[in-house]
């Protein structure tokens, strides 16, 4: 697909307290309720005597406000243009849509429009990734509360929805992840400089602080073991093997030795690989190669730069 443009965009519930989504979503439609109001009155633009119906229903209820409100959220909704965007929440997901330009219809569980290309909880540019709930800004999923049918986003909310589903990024964010990128990138420089042990502690940091427990150290029984930890949840048991400097011949003898019915994961730090490890990935899941990039972010993201900084003053 490409990118869409659109300038309104709204959040609708589908069905009481959600009851409607997976049929909706399924089925490419979006279910309405409003059960009191004839299809052949909305069919034929009878707005007034909608209005009247609504208005009525409420009063029956013993409900003093919401009507006009109700009325609005319904005329919008079959009013809705086939650039218009709309919103609901299902399974923790985000999910939108666009409508087609078919009229409403009815069937005998609810009041429907069809969409254009069905529910999509991904981006236009990379159907790959989902887009979960908790991923989401609060600005937009804050909707999930709202106790009526259908609402309409505000205009700066409408460009937050406009870069999410073109997976377009906000501007200040690429600043930042790229001034991230640069910092990393010299974090990589200043690692090669580490003193040996420097680099062994620094790999305990990192464990440490990801919240794994350390149970042994310097080799134990094992000689091809620096460290070993264990991860407090699940008990699993990991092995750290730590580096100054190394190459992938280095680095697949230990993946040789390593024991795989005792643990789960041999994790390989070198602080300054040589180029033919840089990058190299195990064929062995359970056998990370941990250098370069993704050990300068996770110096970054851990909150060790200062460390790093003073170690190397």
């Amino acid at each position: 697909m490409k990118k869409i443009n659109f300038e309104n965009a709204y959040y609708i519930k589908l069905g009481e307290k959600g009851s409607w989504a997976e049929d909706s979503i399924a089925n490419g439609i979006a279910r309405i309720g409003w059960s009191k109001v004839h299809i052949d009155d909305i069919q034929k633009d009878n707005w007034d005597g909608i209005r009247n119906v609504i208005k009525q229903s409420y009063n029956e209820r013993g409900k003093k406000t919401g009507s006009t409100q109700d009325y609005e959220a319904l005329k919008r909704f079959c009013d809705a243009k086939v650039n218009d965007v709309f919103i609901s929440f299902y399974k923790e997901k985000m999910f939108w849509c666009n409508l087609n330009d078919s009229p409403l219809e009815q069937d005998t569980k609810s009041k429907y429009r069809q969409t254009q290309n069905g529910w999509s909880c991904s981006p236009i540019i990379d159907p790959s990734r989902v887009f979960h709930s908790n991923e989401i800004s609060g600005k937009i999923s804050k909707t999930q509360a709202f106790q009526g049918t259908l609402c309409m986003y505000k205009p700066e909310e409408v460009d937050i929805i406009n870069r999410i589903i073109n997976g377009i990024p906000n501007p200040n964010v690429a600043h930042v992840q790229k001034k991230k990128d640069e910092i990393c990138e010299l974090i990589i420089t200043i690692l090669t400089d580490l003193h040996w042990k420097d680099c062994e502690i620094l790999t305990d940091l990192i464990f440490q602080q990801s919240g794994w427990q350390r149970v042994s150290m310097a080799g134990g029984s094992m000689e091809f073991m620096d460290f070993e930890y264990v991860e407090p949840i699940n008990k699993d048991r990991y092995i750290v093997q730590v580096k100054s400097g190394a190459k992938r011949s280095d680095f697949l003898k230990y993946q040789d030795k390593f024991i795989h019915e005792e643990y789960r994961k041999l994790f390989f730090v070198s602080f300054n690989p040589h180029h033919d490890l840089l990058g190299y990935r195990s064929e062995q899941e359970n056998i990370k190669n941990l250098c370069g990039y993704d050990l300068a972010t996770l110096i970054f993201d851990l909150g060790l730069v200062k460390w790093v900084l003073k170690k190397s003053f």
